[in-house]
């Protein structure tokens, strides 16, 4: 997932929102495998914005996918 929410920064970095929407589409459908609800809604939303072409919600969006990201990763080494 590191590198899917890196290419996402990078796309939204370069205003590129097919790409972008794209990629939080990637990590919509691999958080809910994984069960990280609340990711995938983040990235939801993120995907909502990309295709809206509103760079405010997403890069606020992408905020909260990383954070998101980072609770799913810490819930899931402590249960390993």
């Amino acid at each position: 997932m590191p590198p899917q929410i890196a290419s996402l920064r990078d796309y939204l970095k370069k205003m590129d929102y097919v790409g972008s929407a794209r990629q939080a589409h990637t990590i919509k459908g691999a958080a809910a495998n994984l069960g990280g609800e609340s990711l995938r809604s983040a990235a939801t939303l993120l995907e909502a914005a990309a295709k809206l072409e509103d760079l405010a919600a997403s890069i606020s969006c992408l905020v909260v996918v990383e954070a998101e990201f980072e609770r799913l990763r810490q819930a899931m080494e402590k249960e390993l």
